[in-house]
């Protein structure tokens, strides 16, 4: 068990949650949220230029990048709340003409400042769960992603995560986002596991418990125990999954 002893996982009413996994062969995860933090790092705070020069861009003014981000991000956000279309645009789809009148390598640069700033942090602590969770399952990653997902994957090479997981599953790659079946859908077909032995651990109701609900698999939902869910399990933190 990942929590201390005397800090296992408990409703609210104190009743301890136990799940049962040795009823799967298979955990899915979301990254940014449930996994990882510090995500979608967007606001009036962040430096975007300085992201940019650190990628090795240097014609564009601060406001320019900022400018173009906002815009770009905007877009994204408005259409990914209100229901996005089927299939999802590509980020630099959403690029402003100022942007989209741009050279390939500064169109390269821009979305890779954006996926910088989306990607998360994995903690120390759920890193080493990961890996002995990888011990006696099947792991798979099913993240929706706006930006291209090659910077995201080199970050969890560069933690020696990807090769704990044997499907990662993002959604930039897919042309949808969750709920869509096509994802939770494709990870269970790179890993050849049988839904009713999957548990998918997610942040978001509707996108992570109801879109792995619908595929037939058990759910964990990361938020308060107190409040109406529908999923399987609620645990506050990822860090009460226990093995």
């Amino acid at each position: 068990m990942v929590a201390e002893p005397g800090h296992r996982p408990r409703s609210e009413e104190g009743v301890e949650i136990t799940i049962p996994l040795h009823q799967f062969d298979t955990i899915l995860f979301d990254l940014n949220g449930t996994l990882a933090e510090s995500y979608d790092r967007f606001g009036p705070e962040q430096d975007y230029h300085a992201t940019y020069r650190a990628l090795g861009g240097d014609s564009l003014s601060a406001r320019e990048v900022k400018s173009i981000v906002e815009d770009t991000i905007g877009a994204v956000i408005r259409q990914y709340r209100d229901g996005p279309p089927r299939p999802f645009p590509a980020l630099r789809d959403c690029f402003g003409p100022r942007a989209s009148d741009l050279g390939e390598d500064q169109r390269v640069l821009l979305e890779e400042t954006m996926a910088s700033h989306e990607c998360g942090r994995v903690p120390p602590g759920r890193i080493e769960l990961l890996q002995r969770l990888a011990g006696d399952f099947r792991l798979g990653l099913v993240s929706d992603l706006w930006a291209p997902a090659g910077h995201c994957r080199a970050y969890l090479e560069s933690l020696g995560l990807a090769r704990l997981f044997s499907s990662q599953v993002f959604s930039s790659e897919h042309g949808a986002v969750k709920p869509a079946r096509q994802l939770f859908e494709r990870a269970l077909m790179e890993l050849d596991a049988d839904p009713a032995r999957t548990l998918f651990v997610g942040d978001d109701l509707e996108r992570d418990v109801a879109g792995a609900a619908a595929c037939g698999l058990a759910t964990v939902w990361i938020g308060e125990p107190q409040r109406p869910n529908g999923a399987d399990w609620t645990l506050r933190d990822v860090m009460e999954l226990g093995v």
